[in-house]
């Protein structure tokens, strides 16, 4: 069986729960796995740690999958997995529930199948398969989940770290009935959400609690809602009751369907939508003297991997200064990141200094993540990539 060795140092934090092995980690390789085969990691002293697929064109050579080195990850090991991560979310968190049905059913990682990604729309599940052994045996996967969660449809989605593993998709529906939008609800509002604007997964169930702080601040603010794709926190918002809100994106059909959403969820009239680069369109905001009392700020990740780290920094940095310069004096401030390789103290290390940069004073309230239906294995610090702080600004 072929086996993949780890050099001596980078043991431990395997062991200890882990479940990525990096290609620099890698002492040698016994037998010669095809990309996407089995293997089973061992430690110096051949003592196997676990089971994944091999990956050689990926940073990430093997994904823990089982710490069982007997563990034929075949349909049975994922129907198990994944009867596991729908039943905990039933009886911990009531999802799916009468008021949501729009959730993350199988976190990858959290839930044990690093690289596996299930997001429930309603009756239809949208399945995203980001490493190359879980793609070879995609047939298996997209029977288990539909068997699993009874829906419909299954909907494979793109991921950004699918090309480094040597392959792309492209949005489809791979089993049941052909649609051409999901059908959900989220704390009561309904919404849809067009198969090809399905980014990722979709509508971002990791910022639902976070959309529903926004909604519970928003009454009678002037809210700007910056990169907004499907338009989430400017709806909450406006169903919190805010005096307006201006939704700014890139997108033109993404800005067409958060617009079609106000309408069904009848918040039309409380928001407003500017087709702009969003990061060109806050410093024109300034100049025009424009304010608000609440600026929520969600950019795309602007520091995908470890070697983008420093640009990131500076482009986090830059994004939010021109962000504060548009909150009134005493208004606040709900700003994101999703880059994973970003610390949160470094992250708010950079809102501090974004803050100088703007001639403010940032007081932190609360810090924030992703929500329940999102775990992360306690030594996976890479998992917990959503950050999120609500502060007061002052002048």
């Amino acid at each position: 069986m072929p086996s993949v060795w780890l050099r001596k140092g980078h043991v431990q934090p395997v062991w200890a729960g882990h479940p990525w092995i990096f290609a620099q980690a890698v002492d040698h390789l016994e037998g010669a796995p095809a990309p996407g085969d089995a293997v089973t990691v061992r430690d110096p002293k051949g003592q196997p740690l676990g089971r994944g697929f091999w990956s050689p064109k990926s940073a990430i050579v093997v994904r823990v999958l089982s710490r069982d080195p007997e563990d034929p990850l075949d349909a049975n090991f994922f129907r198990k997995k994944l009867e596991r991560a729908r039943d905990w979310r039933t009886e911990l968190l009531g999802l799916p529930g009468e008021a949501t049905d729009g959730y993350r059913l199988c976190h990858a990682e959290g839930d044990g199948l690093p690289g596996l990604v299930v997001d429930m729309h309603g009756d239809t599940a949208i399945v995203q398969l980001s490493t190359l052994g879980l793609k070879l045996r995609e047939d298996l996967i997209f029977a288990e989940v539909m068997r699993v969660t009874g829906a419909s449809s299954v909907i494979e989605a793109r991921s950004g770290s699918q090309k480094l593993e040597g392959f792309e998709v492209e949005p489809r529906v791979v089993r049941g009935a052909e649609r051409t939008e999901t059908v959900f609800r989220e704390r009561g509002m309904q919404l849809s959400v067009p198969v090809e604007l399905t980014q990722k997964t979709g509508y971002y169930f990791d910022q639902r609690e976070n959309r529903a702080l926004v909604e519970r601040m928003a009454r009678g603010r002037r809210v700007l809602d910056a990169f907004c794709y499907l338009g989430g926190f400017g709806l909450a918002a406006a169903r919190g009751g805010a005096e307006s809100v201006l939704s700014l994106d890139s997108s033109a059909p993404a800005l067409a369907n958060a617009a079609g959403l106000a309408l069904k969820n009848g918040q039309a009239d409380r928001i407003r939508y500017q087709c702009e680069d969003t990061r060109s369109a806050l410093p024109e905001l300034a100049r025009r003297h424009e304010l608000f009392d609440l600026v929520v700020l969600d950019p795309p990740k602007l520091a995908p991997s470890g070697r983008h780290l420093d640009a990131g920094r500076r482009a986090y940095r830059r994004v939010n200064a021109n962000a504060l310069r548009l909150v009134e004096p005493g208004g606040l401030l709900f700003t994101c990141s999703c880059s994973g390789v970003m610390r949160v103290e470094d992250w708010l290390r950079t809102l501090a200094m974004a803050a100088r940069d703007a001639d403010r004073e940032l007081t932190l309230l609360g810090v924030y993540g992703a929500g329940e239906d999102h775990p992360v294995p306690a030594a996976f610090p890479e998992g917990r990539y959503l950050k999120c702080a609500l502060a007061r600004v002052q002048a």
